[in-house]
């Protein structure tokens, strides 16, 4: 993988484009916007329609637009512009397999494509054939993405991985739909490695949650304990004599107002009490204590 500066100007130029910035979209998942204040080309409004209709899983809007494609009939000899459009061929191929719309003729686009790694690719997708080593990975990763991300092995990540942190050269590739999906690629399998079930990091994770959660309940249950201990402490008081008796009847008021006041300050400082004691059984249990937060 490149310098992250490398990427981060690659990118500014990334939103200088229409097309662009829509399969990024598509790829990040974020809101495919079609401007309705700038002049689009056609080909440009026809493109920003087929992955809004992918990114909103809405089968009508892409075969509309999809079979007003299907109606050119390009030859090996005279093949049209959009046969070689990597953007406009991948997002067929997605919506195609999503929507489970007959293949015929996207294969035939894809035979009479110029020869290399991508369109290699797009076949073996077409296949299933998804762990072939002719493939380009972050293609791959890209489709199953969208399609079936059960299909995402711990294999593929790690070769993915590893195929993209060689091409030191990514950027130098005049491809930015290769470029695009390698980006997105390598940020997902990151993504993903955190997240894996049964990975470390998740289990240490899981494992932090379950353990204040249990901090909370053994906290609870000794402030409880120290409660019902005070309360029978006093219960167990000697009887007071009939002097005593006079006196308190005497003050009584008094004695409420302070009991009162007291009642309150404690009903205060519950939850700091709460708060210490937690802390406390935290850190008699060894939790470092740059991560107990107040």
């Amino acid at each position: 993988m490149v310098p992250l500066e490398e990427r981060i100007d690659y990118l500014s130029r990334v939103n200088k484009s229409q097309k662009l910035t829509a399969f990024n979209n598509l790829l990040l998942d974020k809101l495919i916007v079609v401007p309705k204040d700038q002049d689009l080309n056609e080909p440009e409004e026809y493109y920003l329609g087929i992955v809004k209709a992918i990114q909103e899983h809405n089968s009508a809007d892409f075969e509309k637009h999809f079979e007003k494609k299907c109606k050119s009939k390009p030859g090996k000899d005279s093949p049209a512009p959009f046969v070689n459009d990597d953007f406009l061929i991948f997002s067929f191929i997605v919506g195609v397999v999503q929507f489970n719309i007959d293949k015929n003729w996207i294969n035939h686009i894809i035979s009479i494509r110029n020869r290399n790694d991508i369109t290699i690719t797009f076949e073996n997708i077409l296949k299933e054939n998804y762990a072939s080593t002719s493939n380009l990975p972050e293609i791959v990763l890209m489709f199953l993405k969208f399609i079936n991300q059960s299909l995402i092995t711990n294999d593929l990540l790690n070769f993915t991985f590893r195929k993209i942190n060689e091409n030191t050269i990514l950027f130098d590739d005049k491809s930015d739909f290769r470029i695009l999906c390698a980006i997105r690629a390598y940020d997902l399998i990151i993504e993903r490695k955190e997240a894996t079930e049964g990975n470390e990091i998740t289990l240490l994770k899981k494992f932090n949650q379950n353990f204040k959660k249990r901090i909370k309940i053994l906290s609870w249950i000794l402030q409880s304990a120290l409660f019902f201990g005070l309360i029978f402490g006093l219960l167990k008081l000697p009887i007071y004599s009939p002097e005593t008796i006079a006196f308190l009847d005497k003050y009584d008021f008094m004695f409420s107002v302070f009991g009162f006041l007291g009642f309150t300050i404690v009903g205060n400082q519950i939850p700091f009490v709460k708060n210490k004691s937690q802390e406390l059984l935290m850190r008699l249990f060894g939790y470092p204590k740059q991560l107990i937060k107040n």
